[in-house]
Order: structure tokens, then C-alpha cells, then sequence
């Protein structure tokens, strides 16, 4: 199955070669809390540890900066502790 690990703990560059499944992620919780399995499936399933590096600070633990919109003011901004504006589905 696909996937993309997303996190700060991601190995830089890293494609894994083992078979992860769903429960995989059930797996690698169970492993990393030292948890029994809930079942078969899960217990015979590999973890995803292989994709994290635990070893130290996460590398990327600050996000990148963003840049400035390209057309800023076409949608209003909300407002400090206010719901944003409804857009209009017609257009």
C-alpha cells in the first residue's frame, strides 16, 4: 500500500522497502508503548519505526516560513476571535 509518513520524526529522504499495512500504525503504538497486541493482525503486522528517527530532536521541529500570498485581499481575513466570512457558492 502507498503511503507518506508525515511527521518531524520523518527520515529525511528514506523510502521503505518493508510491507506496512493499516495496522502497521496500531503496531508501531503497541511497540512504542510496550502494549500487547490487540490481535493477530496487528501483532504479525511490521511497524513503521523504520521510517522515523527517534534518535534525537526532530529535524524538522520548525516549520518553514511561509510566503506572502500572491493576491492578498481577495478573500477577506477574519477576524481575532470571529467566524470567517461565508464564501458565495454562485461565485
Amino acid at each position: 500500500m502507498p503511503a507518506v509518513v508525515v511527521s518531524p520524526y520523518a527520515r529525511k529522504n528514506y523510502v521503505s522497502h518493508v510491507v506496512h499495512d493499516h495496522t502497521s500504525i496500531l503496531s508501531m503504538v503497541e511497540h512504542k508503548w510496550n502494549l500487547p497486541a490487540l490481535s493477530n493482525r496487528d501483532g504479525a503486522a511490521d511497524n513503521l519505526l523504520d521510517t522515523l528517527d527517534l534518535t534525537g530532536p526532530p529535524p524538522y521541529g520548525t516549520p518553514p516560513p511561509l510566503s506572502a500570498p500572491k493576491n492578498p485581499g481577495v478573500l477577506p481575513l477574519c477576524q481575532p476571535g470571529q467566524p470567517g466570512p461565508i464564501p458565495n457558492p454562485q461565485g
